[in-house]
């Protein structure tokens, strides 16, 4: 199948080799625009499913939020444009590089200033636009330190943000700021985000849930101020390097005690919730909380040290205000494993608040359940030998629940629909490569973005049965750039495993030329970490640009899936626990 695959996708570059091929270039892949992807930027669906909007250049050349049909992708106004903003206050050079809609989207929420932090955190600055005052107004003070992480309300009355390691929050009629926590400290306390921990390897960021009402804030409180410190020296062109000190536990050291608090909007009151199991030195993680579909019910998942086991708890806030939650947090879920149990974001609640679905490795392959809120029963969605990769949500009004999988092989991703009752398994996507959907609000509509390792990515608009609507970006720019620069074709094979004779996946570049009869230099490019893959039946970008520098260069490229890699099941995936390095090479 692999091989009808690559035929499948090579042919629409077949012709190059008749063509005068430029040799690519460091420069040219690097630093140049020559090979630059076109995706659909800043998508976000508007409340009423039917609009979508995106951050472009209006035909003026104005940077603005535009407003499209899902209907049928046609352009149906503009939402804000630079000159908007700046003409309602805000300061000449703002760059819109991020927004959000107030629940009513009359108000926006933008983000400028972006300075990265870790993997995935960032500083900045925020501005609240009025789209009907036509005022804009920054978030907080802004000759102050910048922000993190700020969010509206789902009342649409007030925003959060952390900064200094502390939470605030914004009055938003009277933009009056009030200081939540007063502890934080740079690596001593954070309140609200997380820990350079939980960012790395749980992939959680921001720290705090709003409630369903927007009547409370639930955050993570950590204490890091006995983890160890690392050194890093930034050299950034100055006469002297820049010295950084962070928090960073290794394997077996002490990591930050955490703890989970809700402040009350109304009653200005902050409550302890009880996460705790064991004694003074119980040491777990809380890598996922929030609130179930009732605005005084939240959720917590607890992890012990060795992640072999996570429970879901929920607890229902009393009326009262005491400083610290008197009733018992519920566990609704638990699963164990001899080696670890994984933490994602496959968590949804239905909105009815009858229960909610996950994903599990039980089964030895990772798939959807349901699980019932009150009793705790579970029951499997999907089975199969195949894994489940992630979980898009929950469409309630069709009953069923939207996921990507590896259902056609290792190498490839399909986005799906099936019935909560485990009926009507139904693939959404185009067919073939790598595929990843973005849906509307109520899942009528979704955006899709394919691509195969011979095939640059095309962005489509679907309907929610999987009828294509309309194509948005195609790459045709690309495509003749890279057939223009002798682009050779992504082979995928399988090769033994040295122990077992086991296949792998694999995928080779070989060099203009090529006689499997002679020697070739190799050059094998790997990560293999843990529930990682390298050989996908997608595009590569400039990283596959290198490699076919290399390969013009006279090298056979090669990479190999090894064991403890994904989407092959649970079995398959752990059996580097406890011994990495063993049995990927």
């Amino acid at each position: 199948m692999k091989r009808t695959i690559l035929l499948g996708t090579t042919l629409l570059l077949a012709g190059m080799s008749l063509q005068a091929q430029d040799s690519l270039t460091n420069r040219e892949i690097w630093y140049s625009r020559t090979f630059s992807t076109e995706y659909v930027s800043g998508l976000e669906s508007m409340l009423d499913g039917e609009h979508y909007t995106t951050l472009e250049e209006t035909a003026d050349g104005v940077p603005a939020i535009q407003r499209y049909r899902y209907q049928d992708g046609a352009l149906a106004g503009t939402i804000v444009t630079l000159t908007d903003l700046v003409a309602g206050g805000a300061p000449e050079g703002l760059s819109i590089q991020g927004y959000q809609f107030s629940p009513d989207e009359r108000k926006l929420l933008i983000e400028t200033d972006i300075d990265p932090l870790y993997r995935y955190s960032y500083y900045a600055r925020y501005w609240m636009y009025d789209r009907e005052a036509r005022r804009c107004v920054a978030l907080s003070d802004t000759t102050g330190p910048l922000q993190r992480l700020a969010t509206i309300s789902p009342a649409g009355t007030h925003a959060a943000f952390v900064r200094d390691n502390d939470l605030y929050v914004v009055d938003l009629n009277s933009m009056a700021e009030t200081r939540i926590t007063h502890d934080g400290a740079w690596n001593k306390v954070l309140n609200g985000a997380t820990d350079w921990v939980y960012e790395e390897e749980f992939a959680l960021v921001q720290g705090y849930a709003w409630s369903p009402k927007g009547t409370k804030l639930l955050y993570l409180r950590s204490d890091e101020s006995q983890v160890k410190e690392f050194d890093l020296t930034y050299y950034r062109g100055q006469l002297y390097p820049e010295e950084y000190r962070f928090k960073y536990p290794k394997a077996g050291e002490e990591n930050s005690q955490v703890g989970l608090f809700v402040y009350d909007l109304q009653a200005t009151t902050t409550r302890e919730i009880p996460v705790g199991e064991g004694g003074p030195n119980d040491d777990f993680y809380l890598p996922r909380f929030g609130w179930t579909p009732d605005d005084a019910t939240l959720w917590f998942m607890r992890l012990d040290r060795l992640q072999q086991q996570k429970t879901i708890y929920t607890l229902e806030l009393p009326a009262m205000q005491p400083t610290r939650i008197g009733l018992k947090p519920k566990a609704v879920y638990r699963e164990t494993s001899a080696t670890y149990v994984e933490v994602t974001d496959d968590l949804h609640f239905h909105p009815d608040g009858s229960g909610f679905v996950l994903t599990s490795e039980k089964s030895g392959w990772n798939h959807v359940y349901w699980v019932t809120l009150k009793t705790g029963v579970e029951r499997a969605i999907t089975a199969g030998e195949y894994d489940v990769l992630s979980v898009a949500g929950i469409d309630a009004q069709g009953k069923r629940v939207i996921f990507t999988a590896s259902m056609k092989g290792a190498t490839r991703q399909e986005v799906w629909a099936v019935g909560l009752n485990g009926k009507g398994l139904k693939e959404l996507s185009p067919e073939g490569g790598v595929n990843e959907a973005e849906f509307s609000e109520g899942f009528r509509y979704f955006i899709n973005i394919r691509s195969t390792a011979n095939d640059p990515p095309v962005t489509t608009l679907h309907d929610g049965r999987g009828k294509l609507v309309k194509t948005l970006k195609d790459n045709a720019k690309l495509r003749e750039q890279v057939a223009r620069f002798g682009w050779r074709p992504k082979e995928f094979l399988s090769v033994p495993g040295a122990a077992d004779g086991l296949q792998l996946n694999a995928w080779r570049i070989t060099p203009p030329g090529f006689d499997s009869r002679r020697a070739w230099p190799v050059l094998v490019t790997q990560y293999s970490g843990p529930n990682s893959n390298e050989v996908l039946d997608q595009w590569g970008g400039r990283n596959d640009l290198w490699h076919q520098l290399m390969a013009q260069r006279g090298y056979v490229v090669v990479c190999v899936d090894p064991r403890g890699t994904g989407h092959r099941g649970r079995d398959f995936r752990h059996v580097t626990y406890g011994q990495l390095g063993k049995y990927e090479t």
